[in-house]
C-alpha cells in the first residue's frame, strides 16, 4: 500500500495531496502546530488529514515526516541544483540525518524512472510511505501542477 506523506506547506505538497486524494491513495503526515505557512492557513481540505507536529526547530513538520518516510521525492525546478531552492537545504539535511532514500525530480524527469524508484522503496509495517515535498509555493508556482502529474503517474502504477 502506498501512502503519500507531506506537511501541506508547499504548492508541491498540496498538489501531491490533491492528486493522492483523487486517486484514492492514503495520505498522512505532520503539519506545523499553527497549521500555517507563509501564505496563511493550510487549506482545510488538506489540514483535516494531517497531524499537528509538536517538535521544535527548523521545519519541524518536514523533519517529522522524513522520520516516517520510506523515501523522499523532492520536486524542484532543477534537480541538479535542488539545494539552492528555498528551504531545501533543511529538507536535505533532514534526509541525510535520517538516511532516507531520496530522488530529486524536476519537470524534465522521466515519469517511468520515478515510478520505478517508488516501486523499489522499502515497505514498512505494510506500507510504503512516500514524502513528497518541494520549495515554498510563493517561490515556485508550477510546483502544484508538477506534483499532481507525478503523483498521478505513481498512483496509476500502484
Amino acid at each position: 500500500m502506498l501512502v503519500i506523506v507531506h506537511s501541506g506547506q508547499t504548492g508541491v505538497e498540496r498538489g501531491a495531496h490533491r492528486a493522492a486524494a483523487a486517486a484514492g491513495l492514503s495520505i498522512a503526515g505532520f503539519m506545523p502546530l499553527d497549521k500555517r505557512d507563509e501564505l496563511g492557513p493550510v487549506p482545510t481540505d488538506i489540514a483535516d488529514q494531517l497531524t499537528a507536529c509538536f517538535d521544535r526547530g527548523p521545519r519541524p513538520a518536514v523533519r517529522a515526516n522524513v522520520s516516517i518516510a520510506s523515501g523522499v521525492l523532492l520536486l524542484v525546478p532543477d534537480a541538479a541544483r535542488a539545494e539552492k531552492f528555498t528551504a531545501m537545504a533543511a529538507v536535505l539535511q533532514a534526509v541525510r540525518s535520517a538516511r532516507a532514500p531520496l530522488m530529486a525530480c524536476d519537470p524534465q524527469t522521466n515519469l517511468d524512472d520515478v515510478v520505478w524508484w517508488v516501486k523499489h522503496l522499502p515497505e514498512t509495517s505494510g506500507s510504503t510511505r512516500l514524502l513528497v515535498t518541494g520549495p515554498r509555493a510563493t517561490r515556485w508556482p508550477e510546483g502544484e501542477a508538477i506534483a499532481k502529474r507525478i503523483v498521478g503517474a505513481i498512483s496509476m502504477s500502484s
